[in-house]
């Protein structure tokens, strides 16, 4: 089995692009599953209900005003608000081998402020997504 290194992942949320920024990323596809198990069956079965997917992360962070890269300017425009988003697990190329994820989150939870004595500050997430996710290949 061939491996890459994550070093690379690309991240955009609304119009800004994150990937310089980030230093771990998740993308949690998950569905609420709906029992359909009858009386005679002999385990459990089901079938696929809501999506309930999340994005969760950790940006560096910085204070400078909005634009590329800027963290906490730019999720403190988008709070409280639902933004388009893309991410792939290396560059902004998508192949066979680089999928492209794409949805709407919304942006309810983060950390502006995070960081101890001698450390990268820096801003942990957990991002609703408010749509299935798209998966693209080319």
């Amino acid at each position: 089995m061939a491996g890459y290194a994550s070093n690379t992942a690309y991240f955009s949320l609304g119009p800004y692009v994150l990937a310089a920024v980030v230093t771990n990323l998740s993308l949690n596809m998950n569905y609420d599953p709906i029992e359909i198990t009858a009386m005679n069956d002999t385990a459990h079965k089901y079938v696929k209900g809501l999506a309930s997917h999340t994005i969760t992360g950790t940006l560096l962070l910085d204070q400078i005003a909005i634009g590329a890269g800027a963290t906490r300017a730019v999720l403190d425009s988008l709070r409280g608000t639902t933004a388009a988003f893309i991410i792939q697990p290396v560059g902004a190329t998508a192949s066979a081998t680089n999928p492209k994820y794409t949805g709407s989150c919304f942006v309810n939870a983060y950390t502006p402020v995070n960081g101890g004595i001698d450390e990268v500050a820096s801003v942990d997430f957990t991002f609703d997504v408010t749509t299935d996710i798209t998966i693209a290949y080319a």
